[in-house]
C-alpha cells in the first residue's frame, strides 16, 4: 500500500509540473491558424474530392510554410454534435475542432460575423504573434491578423492552385 501511494504521489508531481518542464519554446513562434468551417448541410462540403482536396490543405500548406507552427481548426456548423462528428471524421485529423449550435456556433461568432460573407465552405487563414507571460510561462497572442477570408469551393480551389499564397492579390 506504502509503494502505490508513493507511486501516485510522483505521478501527481510529474502530471502537475511535467508541463512547465517540456514546454517546447516553439509555443512561442508565430503561428498560422487554418480555420476550415462546414456543415453536414453543405453541398461542397459532402463531395468526396472535395473533402479529399480539404485534407490536401494541412499537407501542402505546411510544406509551403514550414518555419511556422501551424494549428488546423475544423468549426462544424451543425447543431447535432454526434452527426457532427460523424461529418468531421471524414476529414481525418484536425488540431481543433467545434461543433454545434449552427451559426450561434462561438468560433461561428466570433470569425464569421466578422467576416464578407458568413457561409460554408469557408476557409480563414490567421497569422498569430505570440508573448510569452513568464509568471505563468504561457504563451498569451499579442496579435491576430487576418491573411485569408475565402467562402466557397471556388475561391478555395483557386487558393489551392495558386500554391497557398498568404497575400492575394
Amino acid at each position: 500500500m506504502k509503494i502505490l501511494l508513493g507511486f501516485w504521489r510522483i505521478y501527481l508531481i510529474l502530471a502537475l509540473f511535467a508541463p512547465i518542464f517540456l514546454r517546447s519554446q516553439d509555443s512561442y513562434k508565430d503561428t498560422y491558424v487554418v480555420y476550415y468551417f462546414g456543415a453536414t448541410n453543405c453541398g461542397y462540403c459532402n463531395i468526396p474530392a472535395n473533402i479529399e482536396k480539404i485534407k490536401q490543405i494541412r499537407n501542402e500548406f505546411f510544406k509551403r510554410y514550414p518555419d511556422f507552427n501551424t494549428k488546423y481548426v475544423f468549426v462544424c456548423m451543425d447543431r447535432n454534435i454526434k452527426e457532427g462528428l460523424e461529418f468531421i471524421k471524414k476529414y481525418g485529423y484536425w488540431d481543433e475542432v467545434s461543433i454545434g449550435s449552427f451559426y450561434n456556433n462561438e468560433l461561428a461568432l466570433n470569425f464569421l460575423n466578422t467576416t464578407k460573407i458568413p457561409g460554408v465552405p469557408h476557409v480563414m487563414v490567421y497569422k498569430d504573434t505570440y508573448r510569452k507571460i513568464e509568471q505563468f510561462s504561457v504563451p498569451v497572442i499579442k496579435e491576430r491578423k487576418l491573411l485569408i477570408d475565402l467562402v466557397g469551393g471556388t475561391q478555395i480551389g483557386d487558393w489551392m492552385s495558386k500554391g497557398y499564397p498568404l497575400e492575394l492579390k
